[in-house]
């Protein structure tokens, strides 16, 4: 407590520091505050006298900041900015600071990432933190306070955490144009699980069948190379239908007209205690965003 009651006793005196040391000249910074010069003096040498350091140096008719007038300066202006934008949020109901996210890949491309956007547009002082642990490190961190919020495929169930059921994701199946495939109007599902497919490594955010066996001719750990590789052709790959349909690189992608009942539901868990602010105006968001999904 010793620190509050130190900060309670130069409080008063600090905004007095500031404008002359931004102004380096007595009769500027009295102007500019409101008090006579002998008051600001006053209350300049009575934070010197708590701190045990000399804050200026007189040179000719200016103040200069000593070395702990400068130190003390850099960190009052970081405080009285963070301070002044607590302010200003507090006063028009605007959200602020970090809100730390997790969500793996589809999900970062397919929704998340326009959520924060529209978060961010809302609430311009909030700064998203976005990371993509694997689910059990990312439900842990949401409980032990180090993530706000975790968009999940299948959660574990836990007391202490809000888990929001926000929808599903449809899968389809994809080839590029040199893919035999790919010319085929209607091909029956038996000749595509023929084929190899591209894949994600096990245990990772992917809804293929059990019932339907097929061959991974490649692991790859991130959506953007399953993209690549299906488009180039070699292979195919069950991809979610709003990352396929986004997909603008090299070559084209085609949506196979078969039918392996491939979708994922995806939740969300945060603490109870975290039920309010950005972390509930994020919610709302990524609700939207999943659910206009189909006409993208």
């Amino acid at each position: 407590m010793e620190h509050l009651r130190r900060l309670y006793r130069v409080w008063n005196w600090l905004p007095a520091f500031r404008a002359v040391a931004e102004t380096e000249h007595l009769p500027t910074a009295s102007e500019m505050l409101g008090l006579t010069p002998s008051a600001l003096s006053r209350a300049i040498k009575q934070l010197e006298d708590e701190l045990g350091q000399q804050l200026f140096r007189r040179v000719g008719r200016r103040l200069e900041l000593s070395p702990a007038g400068d130190e003390l300066l850099a960190a009052l202006r970081l405080s009285m900015s963070r301070l002044d934008r607590g302010l200003s949020a507090a006063s028009t109901s605007q959200f602020l600071g970090p809100v730390r996210v997790n969500a793996p890949e589809p999900f970062a491309s397919a929704f998340v990432i326009r959520a924060l956007d529209r978060l961010v547009e809302s609430h311009p002082l909030v700064v998203p933190h976005l990371s993509a642990h694997a689910p059990a490190t990312a439900q842990a961190w949401v409980s032990d306070r180090r993530l706000d919020l975790a968009v999940l495929d299948d959660p574990t169930p836990d007391e202490s955490l809000v888990v929001h059921r926000l929808g599903e994701m449809k899968y389809g199946v994809y080839c590029g144009e040199a893919h035999p495939l790919f010319a085929e109007e209607t091909p029956p599902r038996d000749d595509v699980l023929r084929f190899s497919f591209v894949a994600p490594p096990p245990n990772t955010v992917h809804p293929w069948p059990r019932e339907h066996d097929r061959e991974v001719g490649m692991v790859v750990t991130d959506i953007h190379l399953a993209l690549e590789v299906c488009a180039s052709g070699r292979f195919l790959a069950l991809l979610p239908d709003v990352v396929a349909r986004g997909y603008r690189g090299r070559g084209n992608l085609r949506r196979l007209p078969v039918d392996i009942g491939a979708t994922r539901p995806v939740y969300v868990v945060h603490r109870k205690s975290s039920a309010e602010g950005p972390v509930l105006a994020l919610l709302d968001e990524l609700q939207d965003e999943l659910a206009i999904l189909p006409s993208r």
